[in-house]
């Protein structure tokens, strides 16, 4: 009868042979045997027994860093991860450093966090001066540098604790993941930390998770790509300052928005969204709402809580009316609600007195509220593409107006003060259907 890995581990568990004959003759399986799935089996079943010999170390090591196919070298990989997780660093940092498959990379580097975790965790003197000896190692020019400059400010490397070492560390394994798997990816890196990742064009389905541990990171790109959908984790990258998701597929946001407290700009142009979550009003330091098309049917109605909002662009969306608490956005400059569906201004629109441009053209408007006077600051008005009848006297109010769109509409006559405003220099643009 041939030896298979399954014949084996029931003969040890049956207590026919013992367990060093049992890792033996899987040994001896794995360097014999020409079949893949003989192999990848019997590296399994080492797993499996969880045995902590010396030998089997070795094999794995030597399978995970000369193996010429790429299954042996992942489910090694695997293997030493659940077996020798300590003893895995140095072979786990060869493999990310010189290996080129991308499902074994992303084991590679999951098992080397889960290693500095476990020295962050144990937090002692040994697993301090093992994570110093490993970024010792480190030959980018950058993050030496980065790392030279962080021990001026500290006045030694005695000052780093473990956790700081073991985040530069993790930085680390990150960023020569992430270059490896994504070509010519953008990147900036400050003092050892990663700080802005862009992933134009890279034909993403999934956010890379690797992202998750680079809480440093202050600017995210993932203009054009096929992103469905976004992880629950995003909500811990809590300096994030600009995250831009333009040209994507997303249908919703995760309510972990609401965790970005620093965020700034958020630009989802030209998604399928068609709501948003309550949570993302929360977002007290947002200044720029970018959400040209997408199928927006509603807004929060807590809207006006994002109270540092300078910039708010609905561009071609499905909106049919606008909540009250707009009024609130005392900061807003720029209001962009083209081409919706709106049949009505809410009246609390004239309390945006610090609005200087408003886009309302391509929508449904029937009349507009006499507030609109109210926006002293207003330099750019556009009304085209509506149903508009008549004009509200109070425009005549805008002293700051520079130009104003009134181009197809249904006017049966302009009001007099237009031609006041052309007088003063303000642009009148008019056309009839």
């Amino acid at each position: 009868m041939k030896l298979t890995p399954e014949i084996i581990y029931t003969r040890y568990k049956e207590k026919s042979i013992d367990k060093n004959t049992a890792i033996e003759q899987l040994i001896s399986l794995i360097e014999n045997i020409e079949k893949i799935r003989i192999r990848l089996e019997s590296i399994d079943t080492l797993a499996k027994m969880g045995t902590k010999k010396n030998s089997v170390f070795e094999l794995l090591e030597n399978l995970l860093l000369s193996d010429s196919i790429d299954e042996i070298r992942i489910t090694a990989a695997r293997a030493l991860k659940k077996n020798f997780l300590e003893r895995s660093l140095s072979p786990m940092r060869w493999a990310l450093e010189h290996d080129e498959s991308p499902l074994l990379l992303n084991i590679v580097f999951e098992t080397l966090h889960s290693i500095v975790h476990e020295f962050q965790t144990q937090n002692t003197l040994s697993s301090r001066k093992v994570l110093l000896q490993e970024i010792s190692t480190i030959k980018d020019k950058e993050f030496k540098l980065g790392f030279e400059m962080l021990k001026e400010e500290k006045g030694s490397e005695d000052e780093f604790d473990v956790s700081e070492l073991g985040e530069i560390l993790i930085n680390y394994f990150a960023l020569v993941y992430l270059r490896k798997v994504f070509w010519r990816l953008k990147y900036k890196l400050k003092k050892c930390y990663v700080t802005y990742l862009s992933f134009k064009f890279k034909g993403l389905t999934n956010v890379p998770e690797v992202i998750k541990y680079l809480t440093h990171l202050d600017k995210l790109k993932f203009r054009y790509n096929q992103l469905f959908e976004l992880p629950n984790w995003l909500g811990n990258l809590r300096s994030l300052k600009e995250l831009n998701l333009n040209m994507n597929n997303l249908t919703k946001l995760p309510n972990s928005f609401s965790e970005l407290e620093n965020l700034e700009v958020l630009s989802l142009w030209k998604n399928e969204l068609r709501n948003l979550p309550e949570g993302i009003c929360d977002l007290k330091n947002l200044k720029n709402l970018i959400l040209r098309i997408n199928l927006i049917e509603s807004l929060p109605e807590n809207i006006g809580k994002l109270s540092s909002l300078i910039e708010l662009d609905l561009h071609d969306n499905s909106l049919t009316k606008i909540p009250q608490s707009i009024r609130d956005l005392q900061h807003l400059e720029k209001l962009n609600l083209s081409w919706n569906e709106l049949e009505e201004i809410p009246d609390a629109i004239g309390y945006l007195t610090s609005l200087k441009i408003l886009d309302l053209g391509g929508n449904e408007l029937i009349h507009l509220p006499e507030s609109l006077g109210n926006l002293k600051n207003l330099e750019y008005l556009n009304l085209s593409r509506n149903e508009l009848e008549s004009l509200p006297e109070s425009l005549s109010h805008l002293k700051k107006l520079k130009e104003v769109n009134l181009s197809d509409n249904r006017f049966k006559k302009l009001p007099d003060y237009l031609k006041e405003l052309k007088d003063s220099g303000v642009k009148v643009f008019y056309k009839r259907y």
